[in-house]
């Protein structure tokens, strides 16, 4: 009987524990990749890009006829990012293709699919009809909105005169 329980011995094959560890380890990345997921997922975008999307959506007969009016100004605008050092430029003309006015004009610089980087800009009128603010950091490459308006500058409306959102490429 010695000589067959030293065969048993020998032979070493998959047992119930190999079969528990291989199952166990398994599990254990699958679970591991799907909480880096979830994080991920969580943490980068929370799904809203409006917080006020049911009150705009009451107000959208209102925002219709706010472009009604600002496309009755027949305005043109050029926005652009421009380096060295980094700022936004906003060009506007009027209808007849002179510049607009005695204006203030503020802008929000952001990432499309993201309010974390937005920055709040007001620019100054560095030539007539042009308006431009430093932008801090040189903007990262990729994709920016410029979400631009322009008020009247004796402050006698809150609401924006003409208003813009333009999406910008910085190469990289």
């Amino acid at each position: 009987m010695t000589t067959t329980s030293r065969a048993r011995e020998e032979v070493r094959g998959l047992s119930g524990r190999h079969v528990l560890g291989a199952m166990l380890a398994f599990f254990a990345v699958i679970i591991v990749a799907d909480a880096t997921m979830i994080y991920k997922a969580v943490s980068t975008f929370g799904g809203v890009d409006n917080a006020n999307a049911y009150r705009d959506g009451l107000a959208y007969n209102a925002r219709i006829a706010l472009a009604e009016r600002q496309a009755a100004l027949g305005w043109s605008e050029t926005v652009e990012l421009v380096s060295e050092p980094a700022r936004l430029r906003v060009a506007l003309k009027d209808a007849s293709g002179a510049a607009p006015a005695s204006l203030r004009v503020e802008a929000t610089l952001g990432r499309p699919a993201t309010n974390a980087a937005d920055t709040v800009l007001r620019l100054a009128e560095v030539a007539p009809g042009v308006f431009e603010a430093p932008v801090g950091d040189d903007p990262g490459p990729g994709a920016w909105i410029a979400r631009v308006r322009a008020y009247p500058a004796d402050g006698t409306t809150a609401e924006p005169i003409y208003q813009m959102r333009r999406r910008l490429w910085v190469a990289p």
